[in-house]
């Protein structure tokens, strides 16, 4: 596992990380996240391994604008433009998740109703997703049922006795202590809820 200061590696070694299928932990507008690539169904396996995550809660899935979102999920115009509304920004929108769309990913996604998609307000993150053309699968860095991490040190000591770890920590030292995304449904445009506040 190696640890770089995110000034130290250009965004094309880091796109090529993923897309070879390593796993790298990145900052974000909200916390640390683990990220790999969401059609290299090994590497999701070992961000599930990494957090000891039930196979049951999904992985959201990063993009860099509405366009690239509308390329690889099927969505109304009613959820496009309440998505278009608020991006980029601190939100998981949960969307329903098609036959045709999630047969393009890793097969841990394919059993899944719904997905949680994001468009972060972090723009080093915007730009790593541009320029990989594609979307990266991430969520928190940390271990299921352990604190959020706003520092790179917090995170390796949660997994300093783990095996599975991932390839790669690009270090922008700590973030701001801001709250985990807030998650909102809008799989039924007239029904929209909340499930996770900040």
């Amino acid at each position: 596992m190696k640890i770089e200061k995110i000034n130290q590696l250009k965004i094309d070694s880091i796109c090529q990380m993923i897309k070879s299928g390593q796993i790298v932990v990145l900052p974000f507008d909200t916390v640390y996240g683990l990220v790999a690539n969401p059609f290299d169904d090994t590497a999701i396996q070992r961000i599930y391994d990494i957090k000891g995550r039930d196979f049951d809660k999904p992985i959201a899935l990063i993009f860099s604008s509405v366009e690239m979102l509308t390329k690889y999920i099927s969505i109304s115009k009613d959820q496009e433009g309440f998505i278009r509304d608020r991006v980029p920004c601190a939100y998981t929108f949960i969307l329903p998740w098609s036959k045709g769309d999630k047969e393009k990913f890793s097969p841990q996604y394919q059993k899944l109703g719904k997905i949680g998609i994001r468009i972060p307000d972090y723009k080093f993150i915007l730009e790593l997703v541009e320029k990989l053309d594609q979307p990266i699968a991430a969520t928190s860095a940390n271990v299921s049922g352990m604190e959020n991490c706003w520092a790179v040190n917090d995170f390796q000591k949660q997994i300093r006795n783990q095996t599975e770890k991932p390839d790669l920590i690009i270090d922008t030292s700590e973030l701001a202590k801001n709250p985990p995304s807030e998650v909102i449904d809008i799989s039924n445009i007239e029904n929209i809820s909340t499930l996770r506040s900040r």
